[in-house]
Order: structure tokens, then C-alpha cells, then sequence
């Protein structure tokens, strides 16, 4: 059951309560399933430390962020930060694009049909935007190898030799595409975040062409992901619990909302790391280099912090929506530490518009059909939200 598409949440409560650390053959890792020690497991980076390579790594994108440490890591954070954690910037020209693309994509939904919001809204909005504030033209290039490179990336914790293969591909013509634009950039950098990575030097040399491809890559795939499920499994949320029209009255409701849906539903229900050292945890013994599957899903449903955390409770993070989306989060699906998301702001603003604007233009929604399944493991949740918008 730990790789399928059933719902997943009785064996998360049932191991929480039995066996909160346990070995799995499926996932060929330890699975850590209670809240506290998923976020030892983040926290603690003298125990406990990135997967660098094999299956449930993000060794397809090639060498990113999340392998660094050190000096080399807050190089890095700093450079991404200046973008995608600034607050002035999230108030400023960030949120101003978001306002942009998203009004241009609602405004041109239909009325009355049945339209996919997951393929037309949630994941084309953060593709767009992503490409945009990076300074990558023709966004509609990389569609064809997001999906392949995603799949390929911490998702494959099973190792299908032909996921890895179409990621692979996808990935290296992502590299030969990029290599006019990145050679445009150091000739003549813009005021974009790839023009940073272009002209960025760290212990005074540049980076290399295959550093600033792989933090493309990491960027294009991961901040689409995140946000495109997200933004999907809050929109089924709401409209299973009867929650869209109290959401459009209560508008203040709406980054509470979109902390809530990260708790009840996660994009990503688990993170891959790895013991730095032989060590306990949870009542199990971990080998130095044993993998470990941290069960993000499960934590966010520990009774021990969340209290009815089976049910969908809109107003839940009404006075700390916020910190949600810091790493001061009582939630865990941006992870926890060093190593917390550093897209985790950018993500939030992406939801916050999108939904405001589906709200103010829609004062009516319903499903096209009967109600989406969740699909995926890792990455969880509806492939479609067919529904029918109403003014």
C-alpha cells in the first residue's frame, strides 16, 4: 500500500501509534512517520543529511542547492534569495507579475463548460512565472521536458529504469537548449535571476555552465510542482467540504486556507534523506548512510501537534498563516532546517493570487463529474480539477 494510489492515512496513523520508524522493502528505506522525527530528521544536520545520489535523490537535476553545505550554501541561498525570498520583492514586482499572468489566465476561462484548472491555471501559472523572473525566454519550450525531469527526480524512490531514462533525456536537452541562452547572459546579463547565476562568482571564480543548468532545472521543475499541486489539492479541498463560497466571503481566510491544505494534503507526502552517522531514532537503530523516507503527510496529521488533524479546517492557521511558510512552521512540507524550501515565500504568493482571483471572478464552482482520486505517492495529488465555473 506504501506505493499506491490508496489513500494512505490509516497506515500513517496506524505506524505513528506501532511503529513510528519503520524498514520498508518497497521504498528501500527506513520510513520516519511521527512529526517530531521527521523534523529531527530535517533539523539535524550532524545526524542526518540530503540524499545525494539513487533513487528518491535530486541527481537528475545535477548538482544543486540542496547537496551544499557551508560557505557554498549560503552562497547559493543568498543568490535565489535575493529573488524568491525577498520580501520586497514578494510585495513588488514578484507579486505584480503573479497579478498579471494569473488575470490573464482566469480572465480567459470559460463560463458554463467544463474546464481543468490543475492544466490550464495551476501548473501553467507557476511555469510561467518561474521562466519569467528567471530571465528564460519561450517558457513553452521547457513544458516539454517538466514533466519527465519532475517524474525522474524524487518521486522515483522505486528506481523504474524508464522514468529514470525519460528523465535523463529530458535533462540533457534542457542542458543543449540552455547553452545559447546562458552564453546571451554573460554577454549581456539583464536584471533576472539567470543573469545573476551568469555573472556570480564564488571564491572568485564563475560558476559553470553546468551548475547554473542544474539550478535551472532544479527551479523550473521543483517550483512548478509544488505549486501546481498545491493549488489543486486546496481547490478539491474546498469544494468537497462546502468551503468555496464561505472562503469568498471571508477573504482574509484565504493564506490560512492555503496553509491548511499544505497540512491536510501535502504536494509532496515524503522527503529522501540519509544518516550522516550510525544513530537512533524513533526506537530504530540507523546505520550511517541508510536511507530514510521522512513522511511529511504523516506529521502533518500528528495528533501530538495538530489537534483533529483528519479534518480540513479552514480557519486552522488564522493567526500564524505566516510562519507557515518560514522555518518556523508548526507544517513540514517545505521541510525543516538549513535545508528548508527556499521557494517556500514564492509558493505562497503564487497561491494567495491565484486563488484570490478565482474567488473574485467565480462565485460559483462545481465539479465537472464525479470527484477527483488522488494519484502519486511522493508527489500526491489530483492529475485533473475538471469543474464548472459560474459567475
Amino acid at each position: 500500500m506504501l506505493f499506491d494510489d490508496a489513500e494512505p492515512f490509516d497506515l500513517y496513523r496506524e505506524a505513528r501509534s506501532s511503529e513510528p520508524v519503520f524498514w520498508s522493502e518497497a521504498a528501500a528505506s527506513w520510513v520516519v512517520t511521527r512529526h517530531a522525527d521527521v523534523r529531527t530528521v530535517f533539523e539535524d544536520g550532524a545526524r542526518f543529511e540530503p540524499l545525494a545520489f539513487g533513487p528518491g535523490s535530486s541527481m537528475i537535476h545535477g548538482r544543486v542547492i540542496l547537496h551544499m553545505e557551508g560557505r557554498e550554501h549560503s552562497f547559493h541561498a543568498g543568490l535565489l534569495g535575493r529573488w524568491i525570498r525577498s520580501r520586497r520583492r514578494m510585495e513588488g514586482d514578484l507579486r505584480e507579475l503573479a497579478e498579471r499572468i494569473t488575470g490573464r489566465i482566469v480572465a480567459s476561462l470559460p463560463v458554463g463548460e467544463p474546464v481543468d484548472l490543475h492544466e490550464v491555471l495551476n501548473t501553467e501559472m507557476p511555469m510561467e512565472m518561474t521562466a519569467t523572473f528567471m530571465g528564460i525566454p519561450e517558457v513553452a519550450a521547457f513544458r516539454q521536458w517538466y514533466d519527465a525531469i519532475g517524474k525522474a527526480s524524487v518521486s522515483n524512490i522505486r528506481n523504474d529504469p524508464e522514468v529514470e531514462r525519460r528523465g535523463r533525456k529530458a535533462r540533457a536537452e534542457l542542458g543543449e537548449w540552455l547553452e545559447s541562452v546562458i552564453r546571451a547572459k554573460r554577454a549581456e546579463p539583464g536584471d533576472d535571476l539567470l543573469s545573476d547565476l551568469c555573472t556570480a562568482r564564488f571564491e572568485g571564480a564563475p560558476l559553470s555552465d553546468d551548475t547554473i543548468t542544474s539550478a535551472c532545472s532544479l527551479l523550473l521543475a521543483a517550483g512548478v510542482e509544488t505549486t501546481s499541486r498545491a493549488l489543486s489539492n486546496l481547490q478539491k479541498a474546498l469544494l468537497v467540504n462546502g468551503l468555496w463560497e464561505r472562503l469568498r466571503v471571508e477573504s482574509q481566510l484565504v493564506v490560512p486556507a492555503c496553509a491548511e491544505s499544505l497540512r491536510y494534503n501535502a504536494p509532496a507526502h515524503g522527503l529522501v534523506r540519509q544518516a550522516a552517522v550510525d544513530t537512533q531514532l524513533g526506537g530504530a537503530e540507523l546505520a550511517a548512510g541508510a536511507k530514510l523516507f521522512a513522511l511529511v503527510g504523516s506529521a502533518n496529521r500528528d495528533p501530538a501537534v495538530f489537534a483533529d488533524p483528519e479534518r480540513f479546517i479552514i480557519d486552522r492557521f488564522r493567526e500564524d498563516a505566516f510562519r507557515q511558510f518560514t522555518p518556523k512552521a508548526d507544517i513540514l512540507p517545505f521541510g525543516a532546517g538549513a535545508h528548508h524550501c527556499t521557494g517556500s515565500l514564492l509558493a505562497r504568493l503564487e497561491m494567495e493570487v491565484v486563488m484570490r482571483h478565482l474567488l473574485e471572478r467565480f462565485e460559483r464552482v462545481e465539479f465537472a463529474g464525479d470527484v477527483p482520486g488522488d494519484t502519486g505517492y511522493v508527489l500526491r495529488g489530483p492529475r485533473h480539477v475538471r469543474v464548472v465555473l459560474a459567475d
